[in-house]
C-alpha cells in the first residue's frame, strides 16, 4: 500500500471563508491558535494571548474557532479527492488517500500529487503532502516534516530522524511523558524507538509504542473508509452576509470543486443543477429561500466549466435580500464512463466544445436569447421550424433544413413593386428556379397556397420570394426569406 497524507496546518482558518482580505486569526481558550500572513507581519503570534493580539494590531480580525466547521471542510475535501482515489480516511486535520493503484492512471507519482495539490488550492486549503507505505507514518510526516518514502527502509529513516516535541505534540501524548523522554536524553524519535520496551510501557509509553509500531508497519493499521454520499447536496454557511450576488463567486468554489469530485467517482456529469440562496428570515420580512437553476446543454464535471456557468448567472441575478447560507444540490446527471484521462481523443469534443460555449452564452445573455431553429413537422415556412433554447439538450435539429430555402424568414412578407413584370428588390429580380407549390393548413384554418422561386437581384443575392394562388392578388410578389 501507498499512502499519501494531506495535513492542513491552516484548518481553523481557512474553515472560517471570507472574501475579506483584512488579517485574520482564529482564537481558542482566548489565546491564538493560527494567524494568516497578514496577521503575522502586524506582530500576531501564535499562542499570544487575544487581548495582547488585539493591542498589538487593533485591525486583526479575531475569529472564534469553529470545530464543527473544520470538519464540514475536512469532509468537502475528501468529496473532492475522491476523484483519485475510493479509498480515503478522514482525520481531524486533513485526509488520507491511499493512491497505490491510482499512480498509473494519473500519470505517476509526481503527476498525481501536482494534481492533487492543485485540487486541494481550489477548495481553499493549503496542504502538506507526505507519502509512506503506512498510514500513520504518512500522517506523521506530514504533520512534522512532510517527506516522501516508497520503501520501508527509508520510511523508518525519516521516522528515526524526526524531532520528539512535535511528534508528542501530534501524537497528542501527555506532557509528563515528554518530560520523562526529554529528561533521559531523548531528542529524536529513534532515540525513543531505542529504548527498551518493557520499561518504557509500564512508564506510560505504552500507547506511543503502539502508534510507533503502526506508523513503521510492525502491526496491521486498519483504517475507517469514507463513504461518499450517494446523493451531491453540500451546504456552505457564509462568514458575512452577501449583499450582492457577485460576492458569492467565491464561496461557490468550494462547493463545485467537491462537486467535481463527487462526479467523477461516480463517473457521472452534471445536466442540472440547483443553487439555493438561504436569506435571513424574522417577523417582518419572512422571505422564502430563492434559488438559481442551472442547466447544462453538454452534461459536464469540470469544475472550471461549472463554476464559469454558475459566476455568468450570479453576476446577472439581483438578491430579494441578503443571503447567509448556499446550498449546491445536484438534480440530475448523466453517465459519463470512460470520458477523463482517455488517451484517444474523442470524436466528439469539438461538439462539446461548442455546447460549453452556448451554454456560457446562455448564463450571461439569458437562455432566451441564445436559441438554436430545428425543424418543425409543418409544410408552411413559418411554422416549418421552432426555437428552441440553445444549452437545451433535447434542442439537437433532427434534420438539415432544405438547401432550396432560407434559414431565416423575414417576420412578415413584404410586398415587391415590379417593374414590366418583374419583381423589384434593389433591381429587377430573375427567378433562377422552377416554383415550389406550397398547399397546406387546411386542417387548422391558415390555408397556405403559394408558388415559391429562388431570384437573384443585381447584387448577387439570393431572395426566396412567392406569388399567391387563389386568393388575394395573384399577380403579386411578396419577399419571404434571404439567402445567407
Amino acid at each position: 500500500m501507498l499512502w499519501l497524507s494531506l495535513h492542513q496546518p491552516w484548518l481553523p482558518l481557512e474553515a472560517l471563508p471570507t472574501a475579506d482580505a483584512r488579517p485574520r486569526c482564529v482564537i481558542e481558550q482566548r489565546q491564538v491558535l493560527v494567524a494568516s500572513a497578514a496577521a503575522r507581519a502586524a506582530g500576531v503570534t501564535l499562542g499570544m494571548s487575544a487581548a495582547t493580539a488585539g493591542s498589538l494590531a487593533p485591525g486583526v480580525q479575531q475569529l472564534v474557532r469553529e470545530p464543527a466547521r473544520e470538519a464540514e471542510f475536512v469532509r468537502a475535501l475528501a468529496i473532492a479527492m475522491a476523484r483519485y482515489t475510493s479509498q480515503i480516511v478522514l482525520q481531524p486535520d486533513g485526509v488520507l488517500l491511499e493512491v497505490a493503484g491510482s499512480l498509473r492512471l494519473f500519470g505517476g507519482l509526481r503527476a498525481l500529487m501536482r494534481r492533487v495539490r492543485a485540487t486541494a488550492r481550489a477548495c481553499g486549503a493549503r496542504v502538506r503532502l507526505a507519502l509512506a507505505p503506512t498510514a500513520g507514518a504518512a500522517a506523521l510526516l506530514a504533520r512534522v516534516a512532510p517527506a516522501r518514502a516508497l520503501r520501508r527502509p527509508r520510511t523508518l529513516r525519516l521516522l528515526d530522524a524526526l524531532p520528539l516535541t512535535p511528534v508528542l505534540d501530534a501524537l497528542q501524548q501527555p506532557p509528563r511523558l515528554a518530560q520523562l523522554l526529554q529528561t533521559i536524553g531523548c531528542r529524536r524519535l529513534g532515540d525513543v524507538r531505542a529504548l527498551p520496551r518493557a520499561g518504557l510501557r509500564k512508564r506510560g509509553g505504552a500507547e506511543l509504542l503502539a502508534a510507533l509500531d503502526r506508523a513503521c508497519g510492525d502491526t496491521p493499521d486498519p483504517q475507517p473508509w469514507f463513504e461518499v454520499p450517494e446523493r451531491f447536496s453540500m451546504p456552505l454557511e457564509l462568514m458575512h452576509r452577501a449583499d450582492d450576488a457577485a460576492q458569492l463567486v467565491f464561496a461557490c468554489q468550494r462547493l463545485v470543486v467537491p462537486l467535481s469530485g463527487w462526479l467523477s467517482r461516480q463517473w457521472l456529469a452534471a445536466s442540472r443543477l440547483r443553487l439555493k440562496l438561504r436569506h435571513e428570515r424574522s417577523l417582518r420580512t419572512p422571505l422564502d429561500d430563492g434559488e438559481l437553476v442551472l442547466e447544462l446543454g453538454a452534461p459536464s464535471r469540470d469544475a472550471a466549466q461549472i463554476m464559469a456557468l454558475l459566476r455568468e448567472r450570479l453576476q446577472r441575478h439581483v438578491l430579494a435580500a441578503p443571503v447567509y447560507a448556499l446550498e449546491l444540490q445536484l438534480d440530475d446527471a448523466v453517465s459519463s464512463a470512460g470520458r477523463e484521462g482517455q488517451l484517444i481523443p474523442d470524436p466528439g469534443q469539438q461538439a462539446q466544445a461548442f455546447q460549453a460555449l452556448l451554454d456560457r452564452l446562455a448564463s450571461r445573455l439569458g437562455a432566451e436569447h441564445v436559441l438554436r431553429v430545428s425543424p418543425a413537422d409543418d409544410h408552411r415556412p413559418e411554422r416549418a421550424s421552432v426555437a428552441h433554447p440553445a444549452s437545451h439538450a433535447g434542442s439537437t435539429p433532427r434534420a438539415a433544413p432544405s438547401p432550396q430555402r432560407p434559414v431565416w424568414l423575414l417576420r412578415e412578407p413584404v410586398r415587391l413593386p415590379e417593374q414590366d413584370g418583374a419583381p423589384v428588390h434593389g433591381g429587377p429580380l430573375a427567378l433562377l428556379s422552377r416554383a415550389e407549390r406550397i398547399e397546406s393548413g387546411w386542417f387548422d384554418g391558415a390555408l397556405v397556397c403559394r408558388d415559391y422561386h429562388v431570384a437573384q437581384g443585381p447584387d448577387q443575392r439570393l431572395r426566396w420570394i412567392y406569388r399567391e394562388r387563389g386568393q388575394g392578388d395573384a399577380s403579386a410578389w411578396y419577399l419571404h426569406g434571404l439567402f445567407a
